[in-house]
């Protein structure tokens, strides 16, 4: 098979039988079959496949196997692809964007902008070869108003969104400027030093980097949870500190330190606009978190109707629970049965334990990263009854506590509420003291992926 690496192109001018030494020079890995020194590099990571290549000749051409690369390339992306595309090969592809290949991988991430947030969606386009993140947007559409019969004071706005992806351009745009060529470019792996991406279109004199980040144990004391991201609310495995207005990348010492659920990017323009430098962190989402299930059907990212602030995206998180064999609920410790529990039928499962909304994007009430509302209990605790009406008949109406402030996140406080499952995919939430009726809706990750 033909080989990719870009040192030996450039200086192999005759046959491979000329390239290889002597069987008898061979190194104990050289002298194995073909077909077992390509199953144990199947194995490497690409620095390693490097490593591999750079011990003699005869590892080299197994080193630069393109199906090993293509494999490589293949583990990073949701969608696999069959051609690198405008690359000559799947190696030439994977070192032009190597270490940045977790971005496509992760999909979405979401943004430490103060108050507001942000969530992208990041995806590999194979057909022109570049790694994009673009802005998530939602816009309410035209509303109807309804009048609620059991609560004729209330009245509710319909709420049918239209979820898409910011037609301004990507915000993150990672572009190879010559893929037909068989050098990568040079890459910064792990240091403070930044790799620049090119400008959005119409953003002249303004310019974009991208740097990778440190991960920051949460074992270290006095540490205001306020500079942490991914934020306190949000499950994760890896946090960082928010880098504030504009600071320099963490130094890493080590490869052990890079994060793959993390990243920075910075904004800035030449003197004569006169704007601000802007550092923004972003982080990803566990799929665990986002992705429904029998026992966890309202988990999922949503977008919601938060009348003048528009509409603003949530991470609702459902915490799974068991039933014991006396019925009590337990959110760590597995007890029941099929036989000890006989009531404990399949239309219950999916219906119990708290449920809370975190949210994504904010406004300056209640900033990103806070939760919007919690309902302590979906099942029998927290049940209220089963709507009766034509707008939320069959629908499950629990006990909720929904979060509000003033201006500047001040005098935050926690309402009484009712929370309306009306489906696994559609929600309303009733501010009792406000008289008002949000709706939610369900985001469908995979059609903004294919819509990028």
């Amino acid at each position: 098979m033909a080989t990719t690496d870009s040192t030996r192109e450039q200086t192999n001018d005759g046959p491979n039988d000329q390239l290889s030494p002597p069987a008898n020079q061979l190194s104990f890995p050289g002298k194995l079959p073909t077909e077992i020194i390509q199953h144990i590099a199947s194995y490497l990571s690409a620095s390693d496949l490097v490593r591999l290549g750079a011990t003699c000749r005869t590892l080299a051409d197994h080193a630069s196997d393109d199906l090993l690369w293509a494999n490589l390339v293949n583990k990073r992306l949701p969608t696999p692809i069959r051609t690198p595309g405008p690359f000559g090969s799947f190696r030439r592809l994977y070192l032009a964007y190597h270490p940045f290949w977790f971005i496509p991988q992760h999909k979405i991430w979401f943004a430490d902008n103060e108050n507001t947030g942000m969530l992208v969606i990041a995806r590999y386009d194979d057909r022109r070869g570049v790694i994009e993140g673009h802005t998530v947007l939602a816009e309410r559409g035209t509303p109807q108003f309804q009048i609620w019969t059991s609560h004729p004071e209330v009245i509710i706005q319909t709420f049918e969104p239209n979820v898409h992806l910011s037609p301004g351009g990507p915000l993150l745009s990672l572009r190879d400027p010559d893929p037909s060529s068989r050098t990568a470019p040079i890459q910064i792996y792990y240091s403070t030093e930044e790799r620049h991406m090119s400008r959005a279109s119409g953003a002249q004199n303004v310019y974009n980097s991208l740097s990778v980040c440190a991960e920051f144990s949460l074992r270290v004391p006095r540490v205001d949870p306020s500079l942490l991201w991914p934020p306190p609310t949000i499950p994760a495995n890896a946090h960082t500190v928010r880098a504030l207005r504009i600071s320099p990348p963490a130094i890493l010492s080590h490869m052990s330190e890079f994060s793959e659920t993390l990243f920075r990017l910075k904004r800035w323009a030449t003197p004569e606009l006169l704007l601000p430098q802007v550092c923004v962190t972003y982080s990803t989402l566990d799929p665990v978190l986002y992705t429904p299930t029998t026992e966890k059907p309202y988990q999922g990212i949503w977008v919601g109707d938060y009348s003048t602030h528009g509409c603003e995206f949530l991470l609702v998180l459902q915490k799974e629970t068991t039933v014991t064999a006396h019925g009590d609920e337990n959110e760590s410790q597995v007890t029941d049965t099929q036989d000890e529990v006989e009531h404990d039928n399949q239309e219950d499962i999916g219906q119990r334990g708290p449920l809370q909304a975190v949210k994504l994007t904010g406004d300056h009430n209640v900033p990103r990263g806070q939760l919007s509302f919690v309902a302590e209990d979906i099942g029998p605790r927290g049940l209220i009854g089963v709507g009766m009406e034509g707008l939320f008949v069959g629908a499950r109406i629990v006990r909720c506590r929904g979060h509000v402030a003033g201006l500047g996140f001040r005098d935050d406080t926690y309402i009484d509420s009712q929370l309306i499952l009306i489906s696994p995919d559609h929600m309303a939430h009733y501010w009792k003291e406000m008289g008002h009726v949000s709706y939610y809706r369900r985001v469908n990750i995979d059609a903004l992926l294919h819509s990028a």
